[in-house]
């Protein structure tokens, strides 16, 4: 059979023969692919050498502690390829983050949304995040990694 979603003929990309609607890289309700959220943040840190604002935007993500696991889990947030044996993540898709956020589908705390919008500003520039609100209700630890992750996304050493 052919998989409209993932383009897969008799089982020759996945090793299973399937269509659309059994597709193992499908997401529906009931079912969904997930990563491994260690090797995620590993991924992402990795294709995000060279680039000090995406770096700075995944690295605040890891020091958060919630978000790489939660983006392992919803794998439409990510860009992924499929054209191995098995899907790969190699990014986080931020402006469907961005969607995501406007439209209120993530469940978390205000400021774990914050820290994800922040993330996501410093990561793409299309991503228009008022600052001033995403900052303000913070707690502490938080506000400290966003300021680790300006300053990191500006090129700036650690201070001492």
């Amino acid at each position: 059979m052919f998989c409209a979603y993932c383009g897969d003929v008799d089982g020759a990309e996945t090793g299973v023969d399937h269509d659309e609607r059994d597709c193992p890289w499908q997401e529906t309700d009931g079912y969904s692919v997930t990563f491994d959220a260690a090797e995620l943040a590993a991924t992402l840190q990795a294709t995000a050498d060279g680039s000090p604002a995406y770096s700075a935007a995944i690295g605040l993500l890891i020091s958060h502690g919630l978000w790489i696991k939660r983006l392992a889990e919803r794998p439409s947030l990510l860009l992924i390829d499929y054209s191995g044996p098995s899907p790969e993540p190699y990014g986080v898709d931020w402006l469907k983050v961005v969607e995501a956020l406007a439209a209120k589908e993530l469940a978390a705390s205000s400021g774990e949304l914050r820290i994800l919008a922040i993330a996501a500003s410093l990561a793409d520039t299309a991503a228009r995040i008022p600052l001033g609100d995403a900052v303000s209700g913070l707690d502490t630890a938080n506000l400290d990694r966003v300021l680790h992750a300006i300053a990191a996304a500006n090129g700036r050493p650690e201070a001492a």
